[in-house]
């Protein structure tokens, strides 16, 4: 354990209880700021119809290049 000497100096009674609930409040700051700050988190957590798939574009030179005729290499 890398803090091992940490319990000589904080009771366990204490200590544990203080990081677990340090990871909670992380945890509920993380999902709050996450539900207040996106728009699709909150419609993905009531059920919302799913979003359109986005459209791929490709630019025209990338389809030209892709249907011209290859020549054959020796």
């Amino acid at each position: 354990m890398i803090y091992g000497k940490m319990w000589c100096v904080v009771r366990p009674s204490l200590g544990v209880p203080l990081i677990i609930g340090a990871v909670a409040v992380g945890s509920f700051a993380v999902h709050l700021a996450l539900l207040t700050h996106t728009d699709w988190v909150p419609r993905f957590l009531n059920g919302g119809p799913p979003a359109a798939k986005a459209a791929m574009v490709v630019p025209a030179a990338d389809v030209a290049a892709a249907q011209a005729p290859k020549a054959d290499k020796l």
